[in-house]
């Protein structure tokens, strides 16, 4: 007689999201509700983590069996040979593993943020400058707690069709661009995460 299959085992791995920097932590903790993804936030608040650091939980989840998103800024690989050498590795080991997408933005993940107001790949050099540009549009932003934690932000800069703006804008722009952002990967994998979920639910 076949074994009985219970949900749990049945159940889809959620996605984790791994990443440096609380910018990124706050940014997709509020898409999470806005959109209404699934997934799991990991380390669950982002600080200052190295590139050593993010390969070490890319890897974790991969021996889970876990389908793990990776987000950081490649800016620091202007200035940092260490973390620069890092980034290659990583990409060297999981470019073109299905269940891993590294979403590097450069200079950072607030260019990616500027695509929802801005048609421009021009080249900021660091993420401060790509913050100084973002201000036009949005005046109070800042890297701060304070900030960052009250969603209105995200919401204000999603709304009104700027997030599908945004994606199309960035895959326009490919990675050798003078700015460029992997943001549209990650977005797309949520999307399809959450239609399947949703099309479970209605089987």
């Amino acid at each position: 007689m076949a074994r009985k299959i219970n949900k749990r085992e049945q159940r889809t791995p959620k996605v984790r999201i791994v990443g440096a920097g609380i910018t990124e932590f706050w940014y997709m903790k509020h898409l999470k509700s806005l959109c209404g993804f699934n997934y799991e936030l990991q380390p669950r608040v982002f600080g200052n983590e190295s590139m050593f650091a993010i390969n070490r939980f890319i890897d974790e989840a991969v021996s889970e069996q876990q389908p793990v998103i990776c987000l950081f800024d490649n800016d620091v690989a202007q200035w940092n040979q260490a973390e620069a050498q890092r980034m290659r590795q990583l990409h060297q080991t999981y470019d073109g593993n299905p269940d891993v997408l590294l979403c590097d933005s450069m200079p950072s993940i607030e260019y990616w943020f500027l695509l929802h107001y801005e048609h421009t790949n021009r080249h900021f050099g660091t993420s401060a400058a790509a913050v100084q540009a973002l201000r036009k549009y949005q005046p109070k932003f800042d890297k701060g707690y304070q900030f960052l934690q009250n969603p209105r932000w995200v919401s204000e800069m999603s709304g009104e069709g700027r997030l599908q703006t945004a994606l199309q804008r960035a895959e326009q722009f490919p990675p050798d661009s003078p700015s460029y952002t992997r943001m549209p990967l990650a977005i797309r994998r949520l999307e399809e995460e959450k239609q399947k979920s949703e099309r479970n639910k209605n089987k």
